[in-house]
């Protein structure tokens, strides 16, 4: 078969590049070290100081002034004819990341589309609960992971416009601690390449099977993936020095047992100008623009108790630490990383960072008295005064999309998929009190906005 029939929209280093720059290399062969120096008709690109809000060339990733990178990073997506609804997959048709990852999984029995979608009011009948578990996802982990937020095209364009400042490489990603691998088909529409890792063979064994299934679905897709057990502490075991231009960490920063190490260990695989991108959020979300819904859900979050903290952070005192400070705890040597282009962000904290990710304790530990290891093993936050922090909120273009409108059964969706039946009876009164204050309050009557908190940290290799 000849080359051109292999040819894809979302090639990273395409035929149409290669006039628009001093050295044309092939882009089926081309190493990181290979990729071509951007020189687009004599003129220079232009970025802001920060990273943030400037235009990404998209000819440096497709080629094409008006490819499907475009799209990806303009926030139009792509629809599939294949689904139901119209064309549309669920993702597109709901803004809801609650129910729209809960119609991907045969969760819902049977599904009661009119409660979730329809412009009119609900019954006043419950809508179905997701009281069973779905084999397809290996634990809890994965649907914590799948049952949202859905990442929104502004975090594509904050991590992509970065790595396109400080790198010309797309050629290879590594998705570390993916689990399922839910990020990596995004970094697949980028890169010629991704490597996913994780600690556990179930994790990689779910990623192997729900990525082989978008590979032959995307079949113009240049993303290949390979994948490898191992701790994020063990990044330099996977690859080679200096070869991986993107590293990413997402929900998962919080579970490493030693920070530093893994920070250093990704560090010796990034190639110069490579970039760390490390991504957080809160478990639960927070209501906005309704102040008697909000005090309600913060009534049923009380009622919940810990466990969405639990599936969150784990058993770990280390990994609860860690995330109550964000993503603070993550150190950035200057010896490794160029400390003016460091990024910390936050996104929709309103300057109460530390109050949002902070883990509730349980009563009876905080009378426990803590070893000597156990003290001196406490996380604590690592950011410098020379370092740039950055607070984004639905108004900004980079902190778009972790704002939505979602129906009352959004809530009981998500507590649904990680609790018991029994759970479910017990919060069944709040529950009821939500469903009819959004009933009541709200201005169509069937919606109410939350939004969640997000931390970010991005850093350009040496």
């Amino acid at each position: 078969m000849a080359a051109d029939d292999h040819h894809s929209d979302l090639e990273v280093v395409s035929k149409e590049m290669l006039d628009g720059y001093e050295d044309g290399v092939d882009s089926k062969v081309a190493s990181p070290n290979d990729s071509p120096k951007l020189k687009q008709n004599g003129q220079v690109q232009a970025f802001s100081e920060d990273g943030v809000g400037m235009k990404l060339d998209t000819s440096v990733v497709n080629g094409h002034s008006n490819g499907s990178i475009d799209a990806v990073l303009n926030g139009v997506t792509k629809k599939t004819n294949g689904s139901s609804m119209g064309g549309m997959s669920p993702e597109d048709y709901s803004a809801d990341p609650m129910l729209a990852s809960a119609l991907m999984s045969p969760l819902h029995d049977p599904l009661n589309l009119d409660a979730m979608f329809s412009s009119s009011k609900p019954s006043l009948t419950r809508a179905p609960s997701i009281l069973k578990k779905t084999s397809s996802i290996s634990g809890e982990w994965e649907l914590y992971k799948r049952a949202g937020p859905k990442y929104p095209a502004s975090l594509e364009q904050l991590l992509m416009k970065y790595h396109q400042k400080h790198s010309h490489s797309w050629q290879l990603a590594h998705d570390l601690g993916a689990g399922s691998g839910v990020y990596s088909p995004t970094l697949a529409r980028f890169f010629r390449h991704i490597h996913v890792s994780d600690p556990m063979t179930s994790g990689l064994a779910t990623s192997r099977q729900l990525l082989s299934t978008w590979s032959s679905e995307n079949p113009k897709s240049r993303g290949r993936f390979t994948f490898s057990v191992g701790k994020p502490e063990e990044a330099a075991e996977c690859t080679t020095d200096s070869s991986v231009d993107f590293a990413i960490m997402t929900e998962s920063a919080h579970f490493t047992t030693d920070i530093e190490a893994t920070v250093r260990s990704v560090a010796q695989t990034l190639a110069p100008g490579g970039t760390l991108a490390i991504i957080t959020h809160r478990p639960i979300s927070n209501v906005v623009g309704n102040e008697k819904v909000k005090e309600a859900v913060q009534r049923l979050f009380d009622a919940w108790g810990r466990r969405p903290w639990d599936v969150a952070c784990g058993d770990s005192t280390k990994s609860r630490q860690q995330f109550s400070l964000g993503l603070d705890f993550v150190p950035l040597p200057e010896e490794l990383f160029k400390r003016e282009e460091t990024r910390r962000i936050t996104i929709n904290t309103h300057g109460r960072a530390r109050e949002l990710f902070h883990v509730p304790d349980d009563e009876d530990e905080e009378d426990t008295p803590m070893s000597t290891d156990e003290m001196w093993d406490m996380a604590s936050s690592r950011v410098t005064d020379k370092e740039k922090r950055h607070e984004f909120a639905d108004e900004h273009e980079s902190g778009k999309g972790w704002r939505h409108e979602v129906g009352w059964e959004s809530f009981r969706t998500r507590i649904a998929m990680f609790d018991s039946p029994d759970a479910m009876r017990r919060l069944e009164p709040e529950l009821k009190e939500i469903q009819h204050l959004i009933m009541k309050t709200s201005p169509n009557g069937v919606k109410v906005v939350i939004e969640w908190a997000v931390a970010v940290v991005l850093a350009t290799k040496k």
